[in-house]
């Protein structure tokens, strides 16, 4: 396994930082933009991860129990400053040198109950596209 930061954890972190309302977004939003910004589905593996790491690393709030994903002020300001002037593909070009500049990322025990992320990504598909440019 990798120790170092992934472009799948930026993918996640851009997901639910970008353009981010103050409550955050659901699980189905998030699965949403992620395939606005990347035009491919997370996987559970990518998205449980980078949210472990994510929340070790005090960038982003994930809660499941009542389905809230949002950036914390630090992630917030991250996604911020480096995304200035850039479109809304600009993630792929600085978010993963932002992350790699934290140093490495920590791990906390942060889950899903089984079956939650495959019914987020059903109720996407089902619903089409209109969620993915939503709050």
């Amino acid at each position: 396994m990798a120790t170092g930061w992934t472009t799948s954890d930026a993918w996640v972190f851009s997901a639910i930082a970008g353009d981010s309302t103050d409550d955050g977004r659901t699980l189905s939003q998030v699965v949403a933009r992620a395939d606005g910004i990347n035009h491919a589905l997370l996987t559970e593996a990518e998205f449980t991860r980078a949210v472990r790491r994510l929340t070790a690393s005090r960038l982003v709030e994930a809660r499941p129990e009542t389905d809230r994903y949002r950036p914390t002020e630090a992630g917030r300001e991250l996604y911020r400053q480096r995304m200035r002037r850039r479109g809304l593909f600009g993630w792929i070009d600085v978010i993963p040198a932002a992350l790699r500049r934290l140093g490495e990322p920590g791990d906390s025990d942060w889950s899903l109950t089984p079956g939650v992320f495959d019914r987020a990504t059903q109720q996407y598909l089902h619903h089409g596209t209109a969620a993915a440019g939503s709050g």
